[in-house]
Parts: C-alpha cells; sequence; structure tokens
C-alpha cells in the first residue's frame, strides 16, 4: 500500500488556535508581571523611611529633639518632583546629612521628614500628640505615571508603617 507524505507543518487552524493560546496567556501574564514589578519598586521606599526611622531615633538620642529635615509641616520634599517609572539620582543637602542619611543613589520617590517640639502642631491627619517630640517621614511615588500618587509614612509614635492606596486594594 502506497501512502501519500502529508506535507510538513500546520494547518492555519492550528497556527489560530496557538496564537489565541499565546494572547490569553500574555493577557493573564502582564498585570501580574507589572504587579510584582511595582511592589519591587516599593521595597525602596520601606528601605528609606526604615532608615529614616532609625536615624530619627539616634538624632534624638545624641541632641534630645528630632531632626525637621523638612519643617514641620510638609512642602519641601527630596527630590523637588516625583521621579516617577525612571529613577533620578537624590540630591544631598546638609539637613539630611545632618539626620544622618547618606544618598541612597537613584530613587523612584521623593521624600520629607518634619518634626517638632511638644507644643508645636503636627501635620494634619497624623494623630501625632502635639504634646511630645514627634516627627513623621513620608514618601510620595507615581511608579506607573499615570497622574496618582501614593504615600507611605511612618511616626514616631507608631511601629505601622502607613500606605495610602491600601484602601483601594494594592500599591497604587
Amino acid at each position: 500500500m502506497l501512502r501519500h507524505p502529508r506535507s510538513a507543518g500546520f494547518t492555519t487552524i492550528e497556527l489560530l488556535i496557538g496564537v489565541a493560546i499565546v494572547g490569553i496567556l500574555a493577557a493573564i501574564a502582564v498585570p501580574t508581571f507589572k504587579s510584582y514589578v511595582y511592589r519591587s519598586r516599593v521595597t525602596e521606599a520601606v528601605t528609606i523611611l526604615n532608615e529614616i526611622k532609625t536615624r530619627q531615633e539616634a538624632y534624638r538620642s545624641r541632641f534630645g529633639n528630632y531632626a525637621a529635615v523638612n519643617g514641620t509641616d510638609w512642602g519641601a520634599y527630596t527630590p523637588a518632583d516625583i521621579p516617577g517609572a525612571q529613577a533620578v539620582a537624590w540630591p544631598s543637602s546638609p539637613a539630611w546629612e545632618a539626620l544622618g542619611l547618606s544618598s541612597p543613589g537613584q530613587v523612584r520617590f521623593r521624600y520629607a521628614t518634619v518634626a517638632g517640639q511638644p507644643g508645636t502642631a503636627t501635620p494634619a491627619n497624623s494623630n501625632l500628640d502635639p504634646d511630645k517630640f514627634w516627627y513623621a517621614a513620608q514618601a510620595e511615588g507615581d511608579l506607573n505615571e499615570d497622574g496618582t500618587t501614593f504615600f507611605l509614612e511612618v511616626y514616631s509614635d507608631s511601629r505601622i508603617m502607613f500606605n495610602s492606596a491600601s484602601g483601594t486594594g494594592g500599591w497604587e
């Protein structure tokens, strides 16, 4: 019996099914991958805020009060503009160096730390006790550059790091 050799390759239907499967897998994988990238980039802010917290306590131990790098109310940040998805160089300043925070290199967030003595008004919505020495530190970021920023914050009287986007179910 003589058989006809089948031509090698795939039919159009088989190719279309393969492309559809790859498309579905990509539609599931890309958002998940982006979520992991954002979370890994947030690690920078968590690390620097923890460093600020440690440095503030060391500063108070040495000088008797916290370092008001940015005054007593949010205003100036370092760097001045929100970096976004692309990291920018940290512009060092004498105030940050007095706190003991050296340049972390490239950053994707901007940072501020405010402090006050007893009797000084605390930042709005901070729940800090104005009758004690206090500080607050903030990191502000917009990792996907959609114009919606989020904040991570630490306070002198709390061991918790607050995330402004946690109520929306994520990092941003």
